[in-house]
């Protein structure tokens, strides 16, 4: 799995179309993309964005908090599901007061 299909329904909402080493604007000119040795390369700050962010994997909840199981009829594993990490920004120190 590449970068770009771990984000496809973001790239595609906002027009972009998706392939597995290519994201391609509406005019069909790549603007990222994966090299031969795994160097990924980005022409689109909001393609980079989107793709340069931490997710992790947590346990799906419902309306109440409650733990979402999986259903065993479907190929998709609904009891977990993504989330974007927030980025943890230092607190400042107060100014010191002069004397």
């Amino acid at each position: 799995m590449s970068v770009f299909t771990e984000h496809k329904s973001a790239l595609e909402k906002a027009g972009y179309t998706v392939e597995v080493d290519a994201v391609r604007n509406a005019g069909g000119n790549p603007i990222a993309g994966e090299g031969a040795y795994g160097v990924v390369w980005y022409k689109d700050e909001f393609v980079e964005k989107v793709c340069t962010q931490e997710v992790e994997v947590v346990r799906a909840r419902n309306d109440k908090g409650h733990y979402i199981k999986d259903d065993p009829s479907t190929p998709e594993n609904e009891a977990w599901t993504t989330k974007v990490k927030k980025a943890v920004t230092p607190k400042k120190k107060p100014a010191k007061k002069k004397a």
